[in-house]
């Protein structure tokens, strides 16, 4: 599915009822993740290209984008998702407040980036 597709497709889905799936490894540094991507998909190119320099970036998640990136299995939907976040900060306000809005930009931000996609736009491809 193109770009444009994959975008009205979005517009007309719950976020509630999508289902978010990664794309890249991850490493765990106590406790918090920490997510791997590949600079280049070419092993000769990035030899080439970066010389000593990592071949990787390595982007760090604070403790709910953890979380979230840890529930997410592939089989489970963002509403599970947010019910998880909401039983394990049930006892934190602050945390629990603003919970469902940081969610959506939290998935927002990392389907941007491709750094995950949803299941339900990659089986209409």
């Amino acid at each position: 599915m193109n770009f444009f597709g994959r975008r009205q497709f979005l517009k007309k889905a719950n976020l509630l009822d999508l289902t978010p799936v990664r794309l890249h490894e991850h490493e765990e540094e106590s406790g918090k993740v920490v997510i791997i991507v590949k600079k280049f998909k070419n092993i000769r190119f990035s030899r080439f290209a970066l010389g000593r320099h990592s071949p990787v970036i390595r982007i760090r998640l604070d403790e709910i984008g953890s979380e979230v990136w840890k529930a997410m299995d592939g089989v489970s939907d963002v509403a599970t998702l947010l019910s998880h976040l909401n039983t394990k900060w049930h006892y934190i306000p602050e945390k629990k407040s603003d919970l469902e809005k940081r969610l959506a930009g939290f998935l927002s931000i990392m389907y941007d980036n491709r750094y995950i996609s949803f299941r339900e736009i990659e089986s209409r491809k």
